[in-house]
């Protein structure tokens, strides 16, 4: 067994912005390596330092810090040529990441003809994807007719690639009435990006276990939240990937056993975007004030898609369920000043269905969506969570608020967000 080690897992236990980019760049303080091993450019992570924001999408959010080096695993679906304009647009604003980011050349591609798939099934399906192709190009990567990066850069048997995977889909353009894409179309915005990408390709499953075993600090980053797994979560409402602890070994090729502490990411209340069943999900007065108005950079607004976010209390159930499932070692908890000024708040600690209480988690959306919630009922507080400095400055609402949450998942709040930057986080 391999001995303790200085690498820290950040993951999502709900339906993703939860947060990651905050602890991430929060935890990122000594990090040297910040690793991807999942999605793609469907991620926003969103971070406020020194009064300016800065939105990820594939670039790791820990690169915001100087000197540290960012990993792009090989379970991630890369659309090339947004991480070029990501990269380019970084280093407008005085961050510079060439020389600091490795790539997988088992990553797989999104194509211009991915992203015109999704576009047309969004349409008729409403599962509420970010039209960025993620889900088509997972698609193909299992039915291997996916294009790789590594395939992309020695071009042996591209063509021929290519050919297979537009005539995989030349049925389903034909009957929804759309011109099928060429090789051209796919091949010619790919190409574009070699000249800026190809010196960035290593092997990432060797460098990272090195890396651990030498005793740098290395930070995973996942993206989107463990309920949108594609084995784990609201099925079909999910992502196309292992969003959870389960994809950190396949996405970056790396013994599971060298994370040595698993970090779980919980906001005070729940918020999920697009469809699928929400069982905590409010409405009116009490939605708008957990969402906000969209004008300040924190309201519950979709930083990759912009679009308003359902809002609901804290599930308790479905944090305690995954504290269990993924070996929660600390949650860090987002956004408790949002709940500044609510005289009464609630928080989910089991689940009903036909009046019984569940012991485990519904399995298919149609029995999720006949969940009564079974509230516990807090009191609130007027105002001071908002930038405070420490735990013991917390209303004793609100920190009657946090153990409580403690209580119902098992698990403890070790980071304690109070604000949006980086210095609005207590350690406890």
């Amino acid at each position: 067994m391999p001995e303790k080690t200085n690498c820290r897992l950040v993951m999502g236990l709900f339906w993703g912005d939860e947060g990651k980019a905050k602890a991430v760049d929060v935890l990122g303080e000594n990090a040297d390596i910040v690793a991807r091993y999942g999605g793609g450019a469907n991620a926003g992570h969103t971070v406020c330092f020194e009064g300016e924001k800065f939105v990820f999408h594939q670039v790791p959010t820990g690169l915001l810090r100087e000197g540290v080096i960012g990993a792009l695993g090989a379970g991630m679906v890369l659309d090339l040529p947004e991480l070029v304009r990501e990269i380019k647009e970084l280093g407008t604003r005085g961050l510079e990441t060439t020389s600091r980011i490795l790539i997988s050349p088992r990553a797989q591609l999104v194509t211009s003809l991915h992203k015109r798939i999704e576009k047309i099934r969004e349409k008729t399906q409403g599962i509420g994807t970010t039209l960025r192709g993620i889900g088509p190009t997972y698609t193909d990567k299992y039915s291997r007719y996916g294009l790789r990066l590594g395939q992309l850069l020695k071009k042996e048997g591209l063509s021929d690639c290519v050919k297979r995977l537009i005539e995989s889909h030349r049925a389903f353009f034909e009957a929804a009435g759309e011109p099928t894409p060429t090789e051209d179309d796919i091949l010619g915005p790919l190409m574009e990006t070699k000249p800026m990408l190809a010196n960035l390709v290593g092997d990432v499953s060797t460098f990272l276990t090195e890396a651990i075993r030498s005793g740098k600090n290395v930070i995973i980053e996942g993206a989107q939240g463990s309920m949108l797994d594609v084995d784990w979560g609201t099925y079909p409402y999910v992502t196309s990937s292992s969003t959870a602890f389960s994809g950190v070994s396949s996405g970056l090729g790396i013994d599971p056993r060298l994370v040595g502490e698993v970090v779980g990411m919980v906001k005070a209340f729940t918020t999920r975007v697009g469809g699928g069943p929400l069982p905590t999900e409010v409405f009116g007065e009490e939605a708008e004030k957990l969402r906000g108005t969209g004008e300040n950079e924190w309201d519950e607004f979709g930083s990759t898609t912009g679009r308003p976010r359902r809002c609901g209390w804290l599930d308790g159930f479905a944090l305690a369920v995954n504290c269990r499932r993924w070996g929660i070692n600390r949650l860090f908890m987002t956004k408790l000043d949002v709940l500044d000024g609510i005289k009464e708040i609630r928080l989910c600690s089991a689940y009903k269905i036909d009046g019984k209480v569940r012991r485990d988690y519904p399995s298919i959306v149609e029995e999720l969506a006949r969940v009564e919630p079974v509230y516990e009922e807090l009191a609130g507080w007027d105002d001071g969570v908002f930038c405070a400095e420490s735990f013991d400055k917390l209303p004793e609402n609100a920190r009657y608020y946090i153990k409580r949450i403690e209580q119902v998942a098992g698990c403890p709040v070790g980071w304690v967000s109070t604000g949006p930057d980086r210095v609005n986080t207590i350690v406890r």
